[in-house]
């Protein structure tokens, strides 16, 4: 996978986390967050708006996307997700086998 692919797949799963532990970040990390990765914001941007500098978003950025994986190493709740939705899929694939056996 090119350098690009694997910053792209970081960038999704990091967005999964924030679905699920937005709530648990500041109203300011989760605002910086949003306008930076959700509404396409550039850094500059952002600092104008809230009247920081470009370096304080940048580390507010990248300590929001480190919170969020922290998060998911404590608790793992995007891994036991995956792993139900893995299980859903086996056992939905297994009960299409059965009817297919049954008809």
């Amino acid at each position: 996978m090119t350098d690009d692919g694997v910053r792209l797949e970081r960038r999704v799963y990091v967005n999964v986390l924030y679905d699920l532990y937005g709530p648990l970040l500041t109203e300011r990390q989760r605002r910086v967050y949003e306008m930076h990765c959700f509404s396409d914001w550039s850094l500059s941007e952002i600092a104008e708006a809230l009247k920081i500098t470009r370096q304080a978003v940048h580390i507010l950025v990248n300590k929001t996307a480190e919170k969020l994986l922290k998060l998911e190493q404590e608790l793992g709740i995007a891994s036991r997700l995956e792993r139900l939705e893995n299980r859903i899929k086996e056992l939905e694939s297994c009960m299409g086998d059965e009817e297919q056996r049954n008809v």
